[in-house]
C-alpha cells in the first residue's frame, strides 16, 4: 500500500495523481463501497487533494463494515466525480448528501 501506520495516524508515503489512477493497466483497481450513516456518521474521515485519500476508518463504524480501508483514494460520491476536489469539498458533499452514501475509491492492486 501506499500508506504507512504511525501511531493511529496513517499518512500516504507518496501523493498519487487523479491521471495515476485512472492510467488503464496501472495498479490500481477500483471498488465500490455503499455506506449507509448511523447515529454518529458514516465511520470514515477523508483527507488530501486531488484527489483525496482515506485517512482513518473506524473499526466498528458502517465504512469498516462495508469494507472501506485506510489509504483508498476517492473517485467519486454519489456518482460525482471527486477527484479534482480537496477534502473539505468531498466531506461536506458526504455531509450534506443522503444517509446513504455511494464510494467509489481506488486502491493499490495486491499482484
Amino acid at each position: 500500500m501506499d500508506c504507512l501506520y504511525r501511531h493511529t495516524a496513517p499518512v500516504l508515503k507518496r501523493q498519487v495523481s487523479p491521471e495515476e489512477l485512472q492510467t488503464p493497466g496501472g495498479p490500481y483497481m477500483k471498488k465500490t463501497f455503499t455506506i449507509v450513516g448511523d447515529a454518529v456518521g458514516w465511520g470514515f474521515v477523508v483527507r488530501g487533494i486531488k484527489p483525496c485519500h482515506i485517512q482513518a476508518v473506524d473499526p466498528s463504524g458502517p465504512a469498516a463494515a462495508a469494507g472501506m480501508k485506510v489509504c483508498q483514494f476517492v473517485v467519486s460520491v454519489n456518482g460525482l466525480n471527486v477527484l479534482s476536489l480537496d477534502y473539505r469539498t468531498v466531506s461536506n458533499l458526504i455531509l450534506t448528501g443522503p444517509r446513504t452514501v455511494v464510494m467509489e475509491v481506488m486502491e493499490e492492486a495486491d499482484y
